[in-house]
């Protein structure tokens, strides 16, 4: 194993303490963008591939789609908004992202997916019409025209996406000590045509009531349920995902995951407690989930990989955050047995809220923590080999993270600032925000080449002689798909 190595990607407050609060933003010459420093610990070989996450800073009140490499320099950062269930995938054989943006609330949302290409352009708007679907919301009247919530955003093969939903619906809840005239916040699935966003799918959990009982609920009413203003959450559907012609869906709150098909009636139902259909093993249980989805799949059992966060703001105890993989027979003994699980010992995470697993090549797996602002790689033994921290506790988040291969194309210019400082000594910023694979930048002023210098992360520094106050030059790229690519002319002027 590597010996363990820092990478700070220029982030000199380290010794900055959690009281400070306000994470470390980097901020750059050639361009207007501020991202929170990714501090990465390596303490192995990584598989390959950059991070895909969407940082929300919860005092700053900002947040983008962001993308980083992990020696902790940004790749590409989007316009600020609120952003969740970002995923990197294909579509129609090639790679995009997908993500939610709208309006957040207390866990949940309204909102649309927005899907780009690989030059950050937005190739489809995938919208869930709130008037259409007769949806009662917590906004009277309702103001919304979208109402797709925060939790998912999967493509499938069939040109499809699965999104969740909720809907307010007037709800028996007598058996949870409730009103019998109460509310809710029924959760639903929704898959919808990407090109013509036409509803293929649609399931409620409350409609399927006598399969999916309420009482199955972890979630206290705590005086919620009694009017459509203060619904009671009771499923908090956040993660779906089709195999065949069948769904897995998660329910936080019920601490369950539920095999749907296509008609809508429930296959099966593993409860992370109590085991639902199965027997749960040593070391299975589960609850509060995030992120469950197959590994593997065939009639006589299902491998399902998920994150475990075991915490919520209710449950009034800390359990430790894991990563786990579960091997789920279907048929003969139902029994459920912890395949691994996996945490970073040396420093443990107590996640409230979000999350992901992800199963990478050689059978290394990357967790995000949601709530906790931390990512962590480990390799086919469990052992961690990389850990990352963009912001300090209950100050910044993100819903979900994930490593993949991409290939950044830019559709805009490359950007650059020339200045002379207070020692006349004259310096080049440049940066092409999203493009990944630029190997040099070349400075040219008229039609001189002034100097050619290897790209060093986002911004490059560049220092150039021969130059005075108000010559003109540009900055071109060199090597990668956005090569011979120039910036727009810059004057050089004062630092």
């Amino acid at each position: 194993m590597a010996r363990a190595g820092i990478i700070l990607a220029g982030f000199s407050g380290l010794a900055q303490s959690a009281d400070d609060a306000l994470w470390p933003l980097q901020s750059f010459k050639s361009s207007s963008i501020q991202t929170p420093f990714l501090n990465v610990t390596k303490m192995g070989q990584t598989e390959p591939g950059y991070l895909f996450f969407t940082p929300h800073d919860i005092l700053r009140k900002t947040g983008h789609p962001v993308i980083y490499s992990d020696d902790g320099q940004l790749v590409w950062q989007g316009e600020p908004g609120n952003y969740s269930a970002l995923q990197p995938q294909m579509l129609d054989g090639e790679p995009v992202i997908a993500y939610w943006s709208g309006y957040a609330g207390d866990g949940f949302g309204f909102g649309a997916i927005t899907i780009l290409n690989s030059s950050y352009e937005e190739i489809h708007r995938v919208t869930l019409d709130c008037k259409k679907e007769r949806f009662v919301t917590v906004f009277d009247p309702l103001d919304v025209d979208s109402c797709i919530d925060i939790h998912e955003s999967q493509l499938t093969d069939n040109g499809t996406i699965l999104v969740t939903a909720v809907n307010v619906t007037q709800a028996d809840l007598s058996a949870v000590g409730g009103p019998k005239d109460g509310w809710v916040q029924d959760a639903l699935v929704y898959e919808i045509d990407l090109k013509t966003n036409e509803v293929v799918f649609r399931w409620s959990t409350y409609e399927h009531n006598d399969e999916v009982a309420i009482t199955d609920t972890r979630a206290p009413l705590k005086g919620f349920g009694g009017n459509k203003s203060d619904p009671y959450g009771y499923p908090h559907l956040n993660a779906v995902y089709r195999y065949g012609d069948s769904y897995l869906v998660s329910s936080r709150y019920m601490c369950s995951l539920f095999f749907i098909d296509a008609d809508g009636l429930v296959t099966w139902h593993l409860h992370g407690r109590t085991g639902g259909d199965f027997q749960l093993g040593l070391g299975t249980s589960f609850c509060y989930q995030h992120d469950a989805r197959f590994e593997s799949q065939s009639e006589e059992r299902v491998t399902i990989s998920l994150h475990n966060n075991d915490n919520t703001e209710f449950t009034g105890h800390a359990s430790l955050t894991t990563g786990m993989v579960l091997d789920v027979e279907l048929q003969g003994s139902k029994k459920v047995t912890l395949k691994s699980r996996m945490w970073d010992a040396a420093e443990p995470v107590f996640a409230q809220s979000q999350g992901s697993y992800q199963s990478l090549g050689n059978g290394h797996s990357l967790q995000n923590h949601g709530a906790t602002p931390k990512i962590e790689e480990f390799d086919e033994d469990g052992t961690i080999v990389m850990r990352a921290r963009f912001g300090y506790d209950n100050t910044m988040q993100t819903y979900r993270t994930y490593r993949y291969p991409w290939v950044g194309r830019p559709a805009t210019r490359p950007d650059a600032v020339a200045c002379v400082n207070g020692d006349g000594t004259t310096f080049v910023y440049a940066s092409w925000n999203g493009a990944t694979d630029v190997e040099a930048w070349k400075v040219s002023s008229g039609s001189a080449i002034m100097k050619t210098v290897v790209r060093n992360g986002f911004e490059t520094r560049i220092a150039v002689d021969g130059l005075s106050n108000g010559d003109s030059l540009v900055v071109e790229a060199v090597g990668g798909v956005g090569d011979g690519k120039s910036s727009e002319s810059v004057t050089l002027g004062e630092c």
